[in-house]
């Protein structure tokens, strides 16, 4: 189940990790429309980080009444030094959510039931949009200047397997 993780302990909040999202998928620097994010509360200084777990959790998958969220097979290179938590120097092909736009009918379903608060409403396009691990070279990581911020978790889990089968 490749996804992003984010260290809160590293985490500056600097949201670089944003721009680079938004950069990527929207083609300018619009961290509104990032597919993750930090929030960063100014009173205790305390970060949080906000990534989409993909097929480890999929509710906004379940929740979806037209079947427009989608798993899609993806190969990833780990990336990030959260050395104990991945595979390092491999590539692993694990399985991603995306929304197909073309059947997504902006229902709001995925939103409430998502726990991690990271699929939203594109406010041009009227869609559901969520990380897609920028077709496996995730622009998050490679924004971020802090290596120990940010990483991909390359663990392959239980529906992993199930969806190679």
């Amino acid at each position: 189940m490749p996804h992003v993780m984010i260290s809160n302990k590293k985490c500056t909040g600097c949201h670089m990790c944003e721009l680079g999202c938004s950069a990527f998928h929207e083609g300018g620097f619009q961290p509104s429309l990032a597919r993750l994010f930090t929030d960063v509360n100014p009173t205790t200084a305390v970060i949080k980080g906000h990534s989409c777990l993909q097929t480890a959790c999929a509710k906004c998958q379940e929740a979806c009444p037209e079947d427009a969220i989608v798993t899609r097979q993806i190969t990833v290179k780990p990336a990030g030094e959260f050395s104990s938590r991945e595979k390092n120097g491999d590539t692993v092909t694990g399985f991603v959510l995306i929304v197909d736009e073309s059947k997504c009918t902006n229902c709001g379903d995925c939103y409430e039931v998502c726990p991690y608060d990271v699929i939203h409403e594109h406010p041009a396009r009227e869609v559901a949009f969520k990380c897609d691990l920028c077709d496996g070279d995730p622009q998050c990581i490679a924004f971020c200047q802090n290596k120990y911020v940010l990483a991909v978790d390359l663990k392959l889990d239980k529906k992993d397997k199930e969806l190679r089968a």
